[in-house]
């Protein structure tokens, strides 16, 4: 009688709760754990999960958490074991609780209250398990996460095979950071919710309006058929927008998942399209029964036609960046603190088209990017796959479940406009190319609304003549991974590839103490060369940051120094070489008289190359809104000076949309 008196008081407790949130709850589940190493693997056989376990001075840690980082357990790879108490209220009739991990590194088993609840393999994308029947007031929750690689991990080692050193085949570039890296909840929802939903926004070029399409896949977790009805609404700025959606009204099998459509058109009077300098978002809310999920997203078009990459049938011509998730003390663990610093260096060095990482971001990151204007190429793994690894079943399966996982959470993000098939892979063998062959088709039955490319390391090679030698042939745009010769290899690509656009997802050369000049000459060169060819559409340096690694080549202090900052973020001479060479456009002195001189703003018209919109130019004080400028156009701002300034000169920036400074000079 004591227990019913209490779960009845428990439901009186909750019941407002979920009504407030569309009937859902999310409690975090990050902060203190208990943390131990398992070395040996023990833990499992002595069934450290079980309710009685004692972990009474076991280390506490807080989740996020990286063991590899932690300094007790410095560098350590192997199984290791989190365990958390927390109490939870009854869960209500009707609805069900779910454990949600953003992130574990790698291998992961978890227990509830002595019992399996489930487990998943991969290292950054994320996962969730229904609990609700291992769910009680006060819970014990145990994970065993392991961070080991071999040769069917993804990342791992390769295979035996003729195209890798023995030392290289054994490792992967980057660190294994093991440990619980993003954070967890526990949410509880309704037995028939809404699992995921993609929102389609398509902008229409003649009539300005724009078709939003919501695909949302309803789970009915009940015993018997669910009849279900699915609206939704869509808001700009907080304010609901008048558009009319169909209701959808249908029977959700029992024990089944459902994708349901609706289909709708914003008028052009509401449809503000989605720039990199106009990051507009919308969010829509997807209502299915007792349930609503809440997805922001952009409206803009992405296309590839003839060797020009369109956003909203413009072209552009970008620089970017490679991104690793590295930095002291953090390790793979990705703070807000450290995120928005690093963003914001690639914001300013005008490094806005990146393929970022080999591996799937958090998306926190990609909630940034959406909100401050950066372009994305995702990629989910495969970094230089042997071919006997892509021939095997087991290794295409585990492949397809993180891409899947990657894409699902990630298909409303206006920032993300192609996905990579992977990292130099060789591509040119007959399993390379049916691996982008299959995993391009693949990837449509998931999402169609994005480009599909990979980045190639064998493109340009001398056994490439025609675009059957390569699997090239099966991508929207080529990415090409160049360390130098950079005019040459990319007019034999284009010379294969007439009538396809090329991006470089890696370029670059390692830092040297001492000698930064010649990291610049090396930029400089690639800039020129990169100015010539018309076909180019990105450059994406390789790194914005050094990062920590195991590889062969690796410096002695335990980095591999490629970065145009170091790990602490101090700017490199590279960095800033490259934020004016990157810059969308040129500020000179093209007038002078007594008091004062009149500057020009002239947009590039090579490379980088897209049209301007909302920049202002600073000096002092002083801000001048610039016109909107379509590449190679150019607007000319007269400037005051005064005494000091006449003689010294007056520093004047161009400012991006949300306050980067793009580019700064004294003009005199």
């Amino acid at each position: 009688m004591r227990n019913m008196k209490l779960v009845h008081s428990l439901l009186l407790l909750i019941l407002p709760l979920l009504t407030a949130a569309q009937s859902q709850s999310r409690i975090s589940l990050n902060g203190a754990w208990n943390f131990t190493l398992d070395p040996v693997k023990v833990g499992e056989v002595n069934r450290w999960y079980a309710t009685d376990f004692v972990i009474n001075g076991y280390d506490k840690v807080q989740v996020p958490h990286s063991f590899s980082v932690d300094k007790r357990y410095f560098y350590y790879t192997g199984a290791a074991w989190y365990f958390k108490n927390f109490q939870a209220t009854a869960v209500p009739q009707g609805h069900r609780a779910f454990l949600q991990f953003e992130a574990v590194f790698y291998k992961t088993t978890i227990w509830l209250n002595g019992k399996k609840a489930g487990s998943h393999e991969g290292g950054y994308t994320p996962f969730e398990l229904d609990v609700t029947d291992l769910l009680q007031a006060k819970n014990i929750l145990a994970i065993s996460v392991n961070n080991e690689w071999d040769t069917t991990t993804i990342p791992g080692a390769k295979t035996a095979d003729t195209f890798s050193r023995t030392d290289h085949s054994q490792l992967y570039a980057w660190m294994n950071y093991g440990g619980i890296t993003r954070p967890v909840h526990l949410i509880v929802r309704p037995e028939v919710f809404i699992q995921k939903a993609q929102v389609i926004a398509e902008p229409q070029q003649s009539k300005g309006d724009a078709r939003i399409r919501i695909r949302a896949f309803v789970n009915n977790l009940t015993a018997q058929p669910a009849q279900t009805l699915l609206t939704a609404n869509i808001y700009y700025g907080g304010q609901k927008i008048d558009i009319k959606f169909k209701p959808v009204v249908t029977a959700v099998p029992a024990s089944s998942s459902t994708p349901l459509v609706l289909e709708g058109v914003l008028p052009a009077a509401a449809v503000k399209r989605w720039y990199p300098d106009e990051p507009h978002l919308y969010r829509a809310e997807v209502i299915a029964g007792r349930d609503t999920m809440n997805k922001s997203f952009g409206i803009r078009s992405i296309q590839v036609k003839g060797t020009q990459l369109l956003l909203n049938g413009e072209p552009i011509r970008m620089g970017g960046c490679n991104r690793p998730l590295d930095y002291p003390g953090y390790g793979s663990i990705d703070p807000d603190s450290i995120l928005v610093k690093d963003l914001s260096l690639i914001r300013q060095g005008s490094m806005e088209f990146s393929r970022i990482s080999h591996y799937p971001v958090s998306e926190s990151l990609l909630n940034w990017a959406d909100k401050n204007g950066l372009l994305i190429i995702a990629e989910a793994g495969n970094w230089q796959m042997t071919p006997g690894q892509m021939a095997d079943p087991l290794m295409r399966a585990k492949f397809q479940a993180q891409m899947k996982e990657m894409m699902e959470r990630d298909w409303n993000h206006p920032s993300i406009i192609a996905y990579s098939l992977g990292n130099e892979f060789q591509a040119q063998t007959k399993e390379g190319q049916a691996w982008v062959r299959d995993m391009s088709t693949f990837v449509k039955t998931i999402d169609t609304t994005r480009l599909i490319t990979f980045a190639s390391y064998t493109v340009f090679r001398d056994y490439v003549q025609k675009p059957e030698d390569e699997a090239s042939q099966y991508v929207d745009f080529i990415c090409a991974n160049i360390y130098g010769n950079h005019l040459k290899l990319l007019q034999k690509v284009h010379a294969i590839y007439p009538n396809k656009p090329i991006y470089i997802s890696e370029f670059g050369t390692r830092f040297n103490a001492g000698n930064e000049a010649a990291r610049v000459a090396y930029f400089k060169s690639a800039m020129e060369a990169f100015r010539q060819c018309d076909y180019l559409v990105g450059a994406s340096v390789w790194t914005l940051n050094d990062y920590q690694s195991r590889f062969p080549g690796t410096d002695a202090d335990g980095y591999r120094a490629w970065g145009l900052v170091t790990p602490a973020r101090e700017l490199r001479e590279s960095y800033t070489y490259l934020q004016e060479e990157f810059a969308p456009a040129i500020l000179e002195v093209v007038k002078r008289e007594a008091g004062r001189i009149t500057v020009a703003v002239t947009t590039r018209a090579n490379f980088p190359a897209y049209t301007l919109r909302n920049y202002q130019l600073q000096y002092g004080d002083a801000l001048v809104k610039l016109k909107t400028l379509k590449p190679g156009e150019r607007q000319e701002v007269v400037i005051p000076l005064s005494a000091t300034t006449e003689k010294e000169g007056v520093k004047v920036s161009l400012v991006k949309p949300g306050g980067f400074t793009a580019v700064s000079k004294t003009l005199k």
